[in-house]
């Protein structure tokens, strides 16, 4: 009997634990999520509106923000696609395949669009190209728009779930 007690111990312990990994693991993708959330609506309504304002000087310019938002952004979302993969695969349900879907859809979109205007862009200023970009980070916006209100509603759930334990 006392055998059975201490494994049925153990079990919840470790089940616990494993808990208060998985909530700490689902609040960093949701603060991650915020910090990109928070660059994408800064790049969409500041920095690259302020592209079309200069002209002169415009080359170096550009490079110097490529060079500074890639130092920033790079690392934030290799971490957002770490979490996420281990999430997806520690989450059953439909909210955790949206959050997955929307970040593959959100490197698809910087990879196809966002970067090969970003390299055309490094050579000269062209308005339509400029334009061009942001109009189509607005994609990016909805999906990490979406990506975080998704992640904002997995760790309620989750926690809540938490709660009755």
């Amino acid at each position: 009997n006392y055998f059975s007690q201490n494994t049925k111990h153990t079990w919840v312990s470790r089940f616990l634990i494993l808990r208060k990994f998985m909530i700490t693991l689902i609040l960093l993708n949701f603060i991650v999520s915020i910090t990109m959330l928070s660059i994408i609506m800064v790049t969409q309504i500041v920095s690259y509106p302020l592209f079309l304002n200069v002209n002169e000087e415009f080359t170096s310019y550009h490079s110097e923000y490529v060079k500074k938002i890639t130092i920033i952004v790079i690392p934030v979302m290799i971490i957002e696609l770490a979490l996420t993969i281990m999430l997806y695969y520690m989450l059953d349900g439909f909210l955790s395949l949206i959050f997955l879907i929307s970040l593959i859809l959100i490197f698809m979109s910087t990879v196809f669009i966002q970067v090969p205007i970003h390299n055309k862009l490094k050579f000269n200023y062209d308005q339509y190209l400029i334009k061009k970009l942001i109009k189509t980070n607005w994609l990016r916006t909805f999906l990490w728009s979406t990506k975080t209100i998704v992640c904002y509603s997995i760790f309620v759930k989750e926690l809540s779930w938490t709660s009755l334990l």
